[in-house]
């Protein structure tokens, strides 16, 4: 064989090995061996992968007689469609031509389960990919299987129509076809449990919420209209956002993914956003769960290099001393965000081993989404992470595409749905919503890199009301509930002679860190000074709140009720681990529910008789 050469000379240790089992692909023995090695180490993956000879071979192997070698077969090609480059050269090397013939005319059912998990694993793995995977015959074929005898074929079909269904493209093409979504209803009343879930999922992917809801036996948007919590940044200030929810579900005597229809947060918002939607956790057990984060991921600082600091760290960092400066720009981002991915992923695992968005929205939960920033196109956007598809029909946002990695990025510039998607993986979700600069590295996968969204909005609440009027058109905005981080009062700073406001950054708190200047600082400091001033001004969750109350008296129906307590207790860094600030800022959020009593009793009162309406309409 051509590709035994190509082993030999690639110097790795198991070159020789891979030489010979190639020479043998379809035996059993040798179809086992190959598998073997492949599913074990990710070098023999990357070795395997790296040529078209082998991969052809494992290709081949798919139109066997042998069940053994399809298996086998289909099992090493699964794990290696895991890489996105390999995925790509699995279709340039016409993979889906057996695929295609083995799901038309194929009776035996261990060989479709086989072929079906490639299908499924390939169908999610990039756009491009799921675009050139959905003909006509593949979707004929898939039909077929949605009602076949065998109830893993029917799911593993079912899983294949969701993830093709995530390309946009695609998306336009499964809504259109004839049938489908009465099939896909049809298929949620099964008797089969993992046979009605993959149908709703699949209803989820594409947008048919209301034959969703009707499914599942959702509960219905009242009347009376939407409900939503908006959950601001802020690190560890967070604990003042999670004191207030605890207020109001102890004087509700609900949970808050019984109050609401949508909740959106950012950053330490959207984890408690995604929960107390996805996970309905109670605030009191959140507050435990995120000071064990806190203590945990912000233990020590990290070291790094230099060159992949950002020149907004820099910046932030040259308004400290000037030892703290070299020091911080000399390690890049401060805390080791490995910590927090391997607590998101024990926080976010499911118990079905799949925590995809997605799959909470066959739950009767709120909808939820997490705000990130996308920095990997120009100009940066803001990027929704949710559990939910907008509805059939919502227009979609423009595309750039990466001709590197054959994937593609949906940009929005009008009104439509922003960027986002739903198939990402909870912890991903919110790994990139807390990507803090200075303090977290940021988040990347094969297509994109994203940063906090507190860089974007800090503040999500103007969003969540879009997200709110994408998901239900036709439908107001009965309560809107947003909640803050703290932040302190509005400081006096002296330039040259003349006295300026100068509020502080606060909530994400990027430069709480920094001391204010002193005196009149020239030269070049100025235009570190007007840095400052533009940093705050991206992330300050007050310029949304003025502009809620500005533009809200125009829509007096729309309840809306903003929590934040404003004091000097509230300034605390963002990753803060003294029990002793922690305890401030909890008593200054103590004595600001206490002051505003009659305010929450208003809220709470509201939300309550929102939420007995929404029980006698379900």
């Amino acid at each position: 064989m051509e590709n035994t050469s190509y082993f030999a000379a690639s110097g790795h240790k198991l070159g020789a090995f891979f030489s010979f089992i190639f020479r043998f692909p379809y035996y059993p023995f040798g179809a086992s061996a190959v598998s073997k090695v492949i599913l074990q180490d990710l070098g023999n993956r990357v070795l395997v992968g790296k040529d078209d000879e082998p991969v052809r071979q494992l290709i081949s192997m798919i139109s066997n007689d042998n069940y053994h070698v399809v298996r086998q077969a289909c099992s090493s090609l699964s794990t290696l469609a895991g890489d996105v480059s390999v995925a790509m050269k699995l279709m340039k090397c016409d993979i889906m031509q057996p695929i295609g013939a083995v799901l038309m005319v194929s009776s035996a059912s261990e060989k479709l389960v086989s072929v079906l998990q490639v299908v499924v694993t390939l169908a999610i793995r990039s756009d491009t990919i799921a675009e050139m995977m959905l003909t006509n015959d593949v979707l004929s074929s898939l039909k077929v299987l949605c009602v076949h005898k065998n109830p893993e074929v029917q799911r593993l079909a079912l899983l294949a129509v969701g993830n093709l269904g995530f390309c946009p493209e695609n998306h336009h093409v499964l809504v259109a076809v004839e049938g489908l979504r009465e099939l896909l209803v049809q298929l949620t009343a099964t008797p089969e449990p993992r046979v009605n879930k993959a149908a709703a999922r699949a209803l989820a992917i594409l947008g048919e919420n209301e034959s969703l809801r009707c499914a599942i036996g959702g509960r219905q948007i009242p009347k009376r209209g939407i409900r939503i919590l908006s959950l601001d940044g802020g690190g560890m200030k967070g604990l003042a956002t999670v004191q207030i929810l605890e207020e109001i579900e102890n004087r509700t005597g609900k949970r808050m993914h019984e109050l609401f229809d949508l909740i959106c947060g950012t950053s330490t918002g959207g984890i408690y956003a995604a929960a107390l939607s996805i996970k309905s956790m109670s605030a009191y057990r959140l507050e435990e769960i995120y000071k064990n984060f806190g203590k945990v991921v912000f233990s020590e600082p990290v070291p790094k290099d230099n060159n992949s600091a950002t020149w907004k760290e820099k910046l932030d960092q040259l308004y400290k001393s000037s030892s703290q400066s070299f020091r911080v720009v000399a390690k890049g981002s401060k805390h080791n965000p490995d910590k927090l991915e391997r607590l998101l992923k024990d926080l976010c695992a499911d118990e079905d081993g799949d925590d995809r968005l997605i799959e909470s929205a066959v739950k009767d939960i709120p909808k939820v989404c997490l705000i990130s920033t996308l920095v990997s196109v120009m100009p940066a956007q803001p990027f929704v992470f949710r559990n939910y598809q907008y509805p059939v029909g919502t227009p979609e946002a423009p595309c750039v595409t990466s001709e590197s990695s054959g994937t593609t990025a949906r940009v929005s510039h009008k009104q439509s749905g922003l960027i986002g998607s739903c198939k990402y993986q909870l912890w991903q979700a919110i790994r990139a919503s807390c990507a803090a600069p200075y303090y977290l590295d940021d988040f990347s996968d094969d297509v994109y890199r994203w940063r906090d969204g507190g860089l974007m909005a800090n503040n999500p609440t103007i969003i969540s009301m879009r997200e709110a009027q994408l998901l239900w058109p036709d439908t107001k905005i009965d309560c809107l509930v947003s909640v803050g981080s703290g932040s302190v009062p509005t400081k006096v700073t002296a330039y040259q002679n003349c006295v300026v406001n100068e509020p502080l950054l606060h909530s994400i708190d990027f430069t709480s860190y920094l001391s204010p200047p002193l005196q009149a600082r020239k030269g070049g400091w100025r235009y570190l000074d007007a840095g400052q001033v533009l940093i705050e001004s991206a992330c300050s969750v007050d310029r949304v709140e003025e502009t809620l109350n500005t533009l809200l008296p125009m829509h007096p129906k729309i309840r809306y009720f903003r929590f934040n307590p404003v004091d000097e207790r509230c300034d605390m860094k963002l990753d803060e681990t003294d029990a002793a600030v922690w305890q401030k800022l909890e008593a200054a959020t103590k004595d600001y529910i206490e002051n505003n009593s009659e305010y929450f009793n208003i809220a709470c009162e509201t939300l309550v008789q929102a939420s007995a309406n929404s029980d006698t309409e379900k």
